[in-house]
């Protein structure tokens, strides 16, 4: 399973559309983790056929979607988030003792506008960077392929 993972595109509209054409033939999901909802339901319109989830992110004013999500993906449980609730700006303690709690497989979170990858023990924690802002990371997406081998996280500039 491919899954397509971005944050933070503020208002990009652009990028966003820019990143589901270049995938749209080999992935499986788009994941939104919020701060740009907008969007990405613009683009989902173009796109009725493929899979799109998001949630909420603290910029996303007036969304009904919720701030944290679980999905299973290719057998492996994941946990989304925009990452404002559990304060990732400070650090991914909270985060990452949330997703022990909920025996995730995989969180991802944005907010921080930095792309990470880390395996802690067992657990994904992964942030795909933000797509419009790439002061401190380059601008990037999340592309994640979950097979009966493993888990392949690849952070892809744009």
């Amino acid at each position: 399973m491919r899954v397509i993972v971005m944050s933070d595109s503020h208002g990009s509209f652009d990028r966003v559309k820019r990143i589901v054409d270049s995938t749209k033939d080999t992935a499986d999901m788009y994941i939104h983790l919020g701060d740009g909802l907008e969007e990405f339901e613009d683009v989902h319109l173009l796109y009725p056929q493929l899979h799109f989830v998001a949630v909420k992110g603290n910029n996303d004013w007036g969304s009904m979607e919720k701030k944290t999500k679980q999905l299973v993906c290719g057998g492996k449980r994941v946990l989304i988030t925009h990452g404002d609730l559990y304060r990732v700006k400070f650090g991914t303690d909270d985060f990452e003792r949330s997703a022990r709690e909920e025996h995730v497989d995989i969180a991802l979170y944005g907010h921080t506008h930095c792309a990470c990858v880390e395996y802690l023990d067992g657990l994904y924690l992964i942030n795909p960077g933000s797509v419009l802002d790439g002061h401190v990371t380059p601008c990037s997406y999340l592309c994640l392929d979950i097979t009966a081998s493993g888990v392949v996280p690849v952070i892809r500039e744009l």
